[in-house]
């Protein structure tokens, strides 16, 4: 009974060693995906935003690399605007730059934002917590029945 119960826990293992190997295989091999996609975009979009610079401008920096030609450079810049499909030499120019763009993105205006949304939120906790003491000690009593407030004692200090 004993030996049955090992080589079913044995069993169970040895499928789930297979299931999450198969997961990661895919997990691996799912490259140039939708996602993929959609994060070059983004950074795409942050480098406009942080430069100042247009997506063709930014299609032209990267082509000085690879040597590509103007014609290539304004014909991926058609396809890209109408299949938004991105061509190798601006994927390379933004993988390489991924980390100085998130840097500079991350810089712009983040610290002085964040001390405003700090300040914001304690006033309005401040606030809401002001207004709740301010109508359980003024408010409240007075709007409970006599026999009520004279029950519990309610009331301002």
């Amino acid at each position: 009974m004993l030996n049955h119960a090992i080589d079913a826990i044995v069993a169970v293992c040895a499928v789930m060693l297979v299931w999450y190997l198969v997961r990661a295989y895919l997990r691996t091999t799912k490259k140039n995906g939708q996602s993929d996609q959609i994060a070059m975009e983004d950074y795409l979009q942050k480098i406009t935003l942080v430069t100042g610079f247009s997506v063709y401008d930014t299609f032209c920096k990267s082509a000085e690399e690879w040597r590509v030609s103007a014609d290539r450079i304004n014909r991926d810049f058609r396809i890209y605007l109408s299949c938004q499909s991105i061509p190798f030499y601006v994927k390379d120019f933004v993988r390489k730059s991924q980390k100085h763009i998130d840097e500079l993105y991350r810089g712009k205006g983040s610290s002085c934002t964040d001390k405003r949304l700090l300040l914001f939120y304690s006033f309005l906790t401040l606030f809401f917590w002001g207004g709740a003491v301010f109508v359980s000690l003024y408010v409240l009593p007075y709007a409970l029945p006599e026999a009520l407030r004279a029950t519990f004692v309610v009331g301002p200090p």
